[in-house]
């Protein structure tokens, strides 16, 4: 399992054991599917500020996350910035973009409150 993997899963596990990422991630519903090297897996996000990890591909991912797993690694880490990224073509999102800014805003409060 690649470091990115494990800490997409550790973020999962803190975002539902933490009642006030859950309170800043309520009422974003989808799903993220991530393509990072030869690993497939996705995230389910809930209404209630939950989500789930799950391994393979999603049958209707809100979006899709194609990267390099080191590249992952340090966006979540925020030692790189995820818009310049996409912008200069270090990864690409396949699906709707917008759903994926809304999610990062959360992702933001997340990586300030813990160290990853």
């Amino acid at each position: 399992m690649s470091e990115a993997k494990e800490l997409i899963r550790k973020i999962c596990e803190i975002q539902n054991s933490d009642a006030e990422i859950q309170k800043i991630m309520a009422g974003w519903e989808g799903t993220v599917q991530f393509s990072l090297g030869e690993e497939e897996f996705y995230v389910e996000y809930k209404q209630d500020g939950k989500c789930e990890f799950k391994e393979g591909k999603s049958s209707f991912p809100t979006f899709t996350i194609i990267a390099s797993p080191e590249l992952w690694v340090n966006i979540l880490k925020g030692n790189e910035d995820a818009i310049l990224a996409f912008i200069i073509g270090k990864y690409k999102i396949q699906g709707n973009i917008l759903e994926a800014q809304k999610l990062a805003r959360g992702m933001k409060k997340l990586r300030t409150k813990y160290k990853l």
